[in-house]
């Protein structure tokens, strides 16, 4: 996706910050595309976008332009690699290119987001302050999601709904301003990327294992007994309530009962019920078990002293206007408000700020949750924390 404002005069200077899943271009305007991020320059398919986009916001004196290529602070190596690339790139195409990997603008967004590579760019919303364009996501991984379960057409309808979405959180992001993108921006590649990420989990090789619940956990009872007992690892071990060699559980945080694992990855650990499993892209964590109407998504975000309540109070005007948003609520410090994408699926959002982070767990469901995905998500929600 995109977000950009055409240029009335060609810049002096061109900035360029480069993020693992975004590219920031500042020059007389700000322009973010969500759709060239640092692993598609790595990886040669955004090379050719980046430096069609440096050439349209230089205008007719391109390449006669300085360019500064910054590497954001808080990405991996995949950022820095990715501005060496570009660099020389700019070099070749004989424009003044200065590159600085130490630091990144003030405005640039610390979380890196999900996008989808080849993603159309679009109009833009009247939801923001600053100039945006909505995207209308088309993943080239849709085909494959859909043979994985038998549910593409699903899943098509799922990335049109994170993509409304996507839009909306945006909107939310330039009512507060560029410095608390952080803040929200997760929630944007969460949910962008939740259906077909559903229907993208391959089956692994079932090892037996105890599902059985104790009476002093109401929660593991509700959830085992509907759950088949699973426990997959790296090395095909098996394991009861979380061994060693399981995919994902670590002990240490504190006794398991049975029919519960503990999944540690991605920075984050959270309890959940045996035969879950969690798969990343590109930092974004999806857990889903053996109900294939059922996907509970995971997400941490630095808040940089910016007060949980600021966010808030966005999100709750955002419900209130948007009705694909309802139920908003806040109860001891977190906020909950329900999604209808408008293909028959439900996500549940619960918000959180912990130790300094933003805390977000969406459930999402093709119909309204019954009792054990329920039972499911709360235990996502009580149990995830940064590590």
């Amino acid at each position: 996706m995109s977000t950009e404002t055409p240029t009335s005069a060609p810049p002096a200077t061109i900035t360029v910050t480069v993020m693992d899943a975004a590219t920031i271009f500042e020059g007389p305007e700000t322009v973010y595309r969500y759709d060239l991020a640092g692993t598609g320059i790595v990886e040669g398919k955004a090379l050719g976008h980046v430096m069609d986009q440096i050439a349209k916001i230089a205008g007719s004196v391109w390449p006669d332009v300085d360019v500064s290529v910054i590497a954001d602070p808080s990405g991996t190596a995949i950022s820095r690699e990715a501005v060496t690339i570009l660099t020389r790139q700019l070099n070749v195409a004989g424009a003044r290119v200065q590159q600085d990997v130490s630091h990144a603008a003030e405005s640039t967004p610390a979380r890196s987001t999900e996008s989808v590579a080849g993603a159309p760019e679009s109009v833009p919303t009247d939801q923001m302050d600053v100039p945006m364009e909505r995207a209308e996501a088309a993943p080239e991984a849709g085909a494959e999601a859909g043979a994985g379960t038998g549910t593409g057409a699903r899943a098509g309808k799922g990335q049109e709904a994170g993509t409304r979405w996507g839009d909306k959180l945006r909107g939310w992001i330039g009512a507060i301003d560029m410095f608390h993108v952080a803040i929200v921006v997760v929630i944007l590649a969460v949910v962008g990327a939740s259906w077909w990420a559903m229907s993208a989990n391959a089956s692994d090789d079932e090892d037996d294992s105890d599902a059985g619940a104790t009476a002093g956990s109401a929660t593991a009872a509700s959830v085992a007994d509907s759950v088949p007992a699973e426990e997959t690892g790296g090395g095909g071990s098996d394991g009861s309530d979380g061994d060693d060699g399981a995919a994902g559980d670590a002990g240490g945080d504190g006794e398991l009962n049975p029919g519960e694992k503990r999944l540690d990855i991605e920075g984050l650990s959270v309890v959940l019920p045996t035969g879950f499993q969690a798969t990343v892209e590109e930092g974004l964590v999806t857990a889903s078990g053996k109900d294939p109407d059922l996907r509970i998504l995971l997400a941490s975000d630095s808040l940089f002293n910016v007060p949980a309540k600021a966010l808030f109070d966005e999100i709750k005007a955002q419900v209130d206007k948007d009705p694909e948003l309802r139920d908003v609520s806040e109860d001891a410090g977190r906020l909950h408000y329900i999604e209808d994408p408008g293909d028959g699926s439900v996500v549940e959002w619960t918000i959180w700020e912990d130790t300094g982070h933003h805390m977000s767990v969406g459930c999402h469901t093709r119909h309204n949750a019954n009792a054990v995905q329920k039972a499911a998500c709360r235990m996502a929600t009580e149990s995830l924390s940064k590590k």
